[in-house]
């Protein structure tokens, strides 16, 4: 039977016939599919340990919990959308704000203060989502890098633009 697509081409349609490969929908007890949910979401690489928590229903997967970036949500979902049984996903996982401006201020004075240099206070810090701006006058460049050092290593944090000058 040769059929016209919107597209303009023309072609045939065989039989509904499933291809090698490809599952059908298939239906499976609640329990045994939240046993390979819960199992998916601790090998999936990018969802954080402990963050996410699953609920199967007839089928329906419930997400819940926080994680700190987008990508670990998706990732979540990811990791049991394709899962046999699995009739929908319902991705319920809370994104958490990256850090926090006032955060990334005390790391910062806490590491400068640890390594006996001069004190943070002529560092501003703006933190916008996961960037994170540093402005302001430093003595020294080892002080600069101990600065960048400590925004980068509070949570959320996914970019640092360095603008701190170093005054001799």
């Amino acid at each position: 039977m040769s059929t016209v697509f919107d597209n303009g081409v023309e072609g045939e349609l065989a039989d509904m016939v499933v291809p090698r490969g490809v599952r059908r929908s298939v239906r499976r007890d609640d329990i045994a599919l939240l046993d390979d949910v819960t199992h998916a979401i601790q090998l999936a690489p990018y969802v954080p340990r402990g963050c996410v928590v699953a609920r199967v229903h007839d089928g329906v997967v419930t997400l819940q919990g926080k994680t700190a970036y987008y990508y670990e949500r998706a990732a979540a979902e990811c990791a049991v959308r394709f899962l046999e049984g699995v009739r929908s996903v319902d991705n319920q996982i809370q994104v958490d704000p990256p850090a926090l401006a006032h955060e990334v201020r005390a790391r910062i004075a806490s590491t400068l203060t640890r390594a006996a240099a001069a004190d943070a206070t002529h560092i501003a810090v703006q933190a916008v989502g996961g960037t994170v701006i540093l402005q302001g006058v430093v003595h020294a460049r080892a002080e600069r890098d101990a600065a960048a050092r400590a925004a980068w290593s509070v949570a959320g944090v996914e970019t640092v633009i360095d603008n701190l000058i170093v005054r001799d």
